[in-house]
């Protein structure tokens, strides 16, 4: 393998940035490099200059798809930063009253814009339904650009540790057991669509969304990019939605229109 220098870590730097929006700091440069040459053993490359001209040369094919794969971090877990979960919760009447079209269409449309392997989706669904029982058409977009992780999300199949998070009455009354672990049951999958997504792209859908949650993501692109980010989802917002962000996350600095509700919560 040859050396990853300073002009290397640019070069993957900028063609992920052009794609993804995905923005690597110079001080994750060591594990932006360790995966970078995972994948090139995968293809059993061991030169810069010849990995960076097979992904240019397939720009847009599965090639690339792949390097995005690699790329990625996926954390997550059921019902993370429960405070979200429990805003809903105990303010199903707020969000009723500012948002009215999710009683008077009797659906609430629900965006989890990176899904990662489906835990906030899934998590979405089980509270809602807990909220609603069948009085509201449940719906969710689950998104994400990781197209492998995606695959492991639309199977519905979790681990027991990754089921630890779960309130056991949730577990039982939501999954089936399977073999090392748990199945989400039929009746929260059919709440879901999952689609490969990226963010960058255009987009504007028919619909807006009740409810978009975006969290732990925008920390991984540029501040340009996140402003722009969250002003598409403001176009996609119905009036009195709600935009959920990662705890981490601000939208101090960034030209808006939202509504401050509480901490990573806002609405248009």
């Amino acid at each position: 393998m040859d050396e990853f220098t300073d002009i290397y870590f640019k070069k993957y730097c900028d063609l992920l940035y052009k794609r993804t929006g995905i923005f690597v700091k110079e001080n994750k440069k060591e594990t932006f490099k360790l995966k970078i040459e995972k994948s090139m053993r995968k293809l059993n490359i061991h030169n810069h200059d010849e990995y960076l001209l097979y992904l240019q040369k397939y720009d847009c094919e599965e090639h690339f798809q792949q390097f995005i794969n690699d790329m990625t971090t996926n954390t997550t877990e059921f019902f993370r930063e429960k405070q979200h979960f429990d805003f809903i919760e105990n303010n199903i009447p707020f969000i009723m009253k500012n948002n009215p079209r999710i009683a008077s269409k009797n659906e609430i449309r629900i965006w989890s814009a990176a899904s990662s392997s489906g835990q906030e989706a899934v998590s979405l669904a089980i509270l809602f339904r807990e909220c609603f029982g069948n009085r509201i058409n449940i719906k969710i977009l689950a998104t994400d650009i990781d197209s492998e992780i995606l695959s492991k999300a639309v199977k519905g199949i979790y681990s027991y540790s990754e089921c630890k998070d779960i309130p056991e009455e949730f577990l039982y009354k939501y999954f089936d057991k399977v073999r090392n672990g748990f199945s989400i049951k039929e009746e929260i999958r059919s709440m879901i669509q999952y689609r490969h997504f990226n963010l960058m792209q255009d987009y504007n859908f028919k619909k807006g969304f009740d409810i978009i949650f975006c969290r732990n993501v925008m920390i991984y692109f540029s501040n340009p990019i996140q402003e722009m980010l969250i002003n598409k989802f403001y176009n996609n917002i119905v009036q009195g939605g709600l935009l959920f962000i990662g705890h981490s996350e601000s939208l101090v600095s960034k030209s808006h229109k939202y509504q401050y509700i509480g901490p990573a919560i806002y609405m248009k």
